[in-house]
């Protein structure tokens, strides 16, 4: 008869052969070897605080299953040594992680990429994912004292950081420089803060880590999630706020009656095929927070959506001008419809529209997804350059205003260099109030008017 213990030995390397072949390119720790990786040959996990236990814990389901958890306490944790991995973690990587933390009440840290001498990283907040100070996502099924499935990747060459819970992605933003890798310590520490802020922290368990030197697709993130609840039947959290669940194009919607399933499909305006491979955002109406995204397959796109909400669906590919939808999920059983035409890039209109408050060159703090977006979407358009045209209303002299424009279009330019935008792509102009885009007769028409609009010109060769 197999021992228990060999038995879920045996079911996380299944999990770990999910996607390719087993081999060294991922250290898999799951505690019955004490800090070892079961992977011959790998740099052991240190303690970091108090050291914790090792609890032998049956599986929950199961009557003869066990696992081995490590215990720790709070401001405790674990570390991984990068140098003694030979630079495992140094370009592209992956973090997965089981586990759950007694405390949620505040700020708790997850992972620290520097050691202890910064607070940026990343943490749990209130249920939500944020990596401080620079993204926050919606609400996550994470709760106190229980087990959750936390991925975390970062993309070397375009600097993109995903996280994911359960399976599904909550958190997606571009690293404005190194925060989301190591620095030269070399070290990658689990669940201890810095000490600085009180209370950051929380005591836990932790089922399995596993890292790999590779960004691993959304696909084998969900399939690993669910081979690893299914195997340890645990109770998975719900949302206390419905969330997005995201639904493969490739696969059949799993309707969950309590959100509303957006069924859609891209198209060519001109021939009426189906575009394939179109990259769709799913964006609150109310606050413009990114909730979802995918790409079509076939020109097909699937959503699970919160009923009762207001949502802009977009759609955008190389060679087309993007559009954008609107939506209104009014009941959970129901089923919505939504077609998206697209015509091929003419540069005929501004990619975004960014608005200002009278008198002033600051952005609003609702603009900066929005502009992060457009941000996105020039970075993967090299062969693109950004013209930036500031407006104003009439209020005030002529002089004034020129010059308060060319302030707007130097707020955006800088906004746009500190992201990574080269200035040699950038091009910007004032126009003070000479470039109305309404009639300046009422406080709502003004408003449209104090703006900078982005537009994208083709780079001549």
């Amino acid at each position: 008869m197999i021992d228990k213990n060999v038995q879920w030995l045996l079911i996380i390397l299944l999990i770990s052969r999910a996607e390719c072949s087993f081999s060294q390119s991922q250290w898999t720790y799951d505690f019955n070897n004490g800090l070892n990786p079961i992977e011959i040959g790998g740099p052991a996990l240190k303690p970091l605080g108090q050291p914790g236990q090792y609890i032998k814990e049956k599986i929950p389901g199961s009557d003869y299953l066990n696992r081995t958890i490590y215990q720790f306490e709070k401001n405790s944790g674990l570390q991984f040594n990068n140098a003694e991995a030979k630079g495992f973690l140094n370009k592209s990587f992956t973090i997965e992680i089981y586990f759950k933390l007694t405390e949620l009440d505040s700020w708790k840290r997850v992972l620290d990429f520097k050691n202890r001498k910064s607070d940026y990283g990343s943490y749990i907040y209130d249920g939500k994912l944020n990596f401080y100070d620079y993204a926050i996502g919606e609400k996550a099924p994470v709760r106190a004292n229980q087990y959750v499935h936390y991925v975390y990747s970062r993309d070397f060459e375009t600097k993109n950081i995903k996280m994911y819970i359960n399976g599904q992605s909550k958190l997606e933003f571009k690293d404005p420089g190194t925060e989301g890798m190591l620095d030269n310590d070399q070290v990658l520490n689990f669940f201890q803060d810095d000490l600085i802020a009180n209370h950051e922290s929380s005591a836990g368990s932790i089922v399995l880590v596993r890292l790999y030197d590779r960004v691993m697709t959304p696909v084998f993130i969900r399939r690993s999630y669910q081979t690893i609840s299914k195997v340890a039947k645990e109770t998975v959290a719900q949302e206390e706020e419905e969330p997005v669940k995201e639904t493969l194009p490739d696969e059949k919607p799993a309707r969950n009656k309590n959100l509303t399933l957006v069924t859609g499909r891209v198209y060519d305006g001109g021939s009426l095929k189906p575009v394939h491979e179109a990259e769709v955002l799913v964006r609150k109406s109310a606050n413009d927070s990114l909730v979802a995204q995918t790409k079509t397959v076939e020109g097909v796109f699937n959503f699970e959506l919160a009923p009762y909400e207001s949502y802009r669906i977009s759609a955008q590919v190389e060679g087309f001008q993007s559009k954008s939808v609107n939506i209104r999920t009014t009941n959970r059983f129901e089923e919505v419809k939504s077609l998206i035409s697209l015509s091929p890039e003419t540069y005929a209109l501004p990619l975004s529209t960014l608005y200002f408050q009278q008198g002033n060159e600051t952005l609003e703090d609702g603009s900066f997804q929005r502009l992060d977006s457009t941000i996105a979407y020039f970075q993967k358009r090299p062969d693109l350059k950004i013209v930036l045209k500031g407006h104003t209303d009439n209020t005030g002299s002529f002089e004034k205003n020129l010059e308060l424009s060319n302030k707007r279009v130097s707020t955006i330019k800088t906004y746009l260099t500190g992201k990574g935008i080269a200035e040699t792509r950038i091009e910007g102009t004032g126009f003070g109030s000479a470039q109305p885009n309404k009639m300046n007769q009422t406080e709502i028409q003004k408003k449209s008017n104090r703006r900078v609009e982005i537009w994208a010109e083709p780079i001549k060769r």
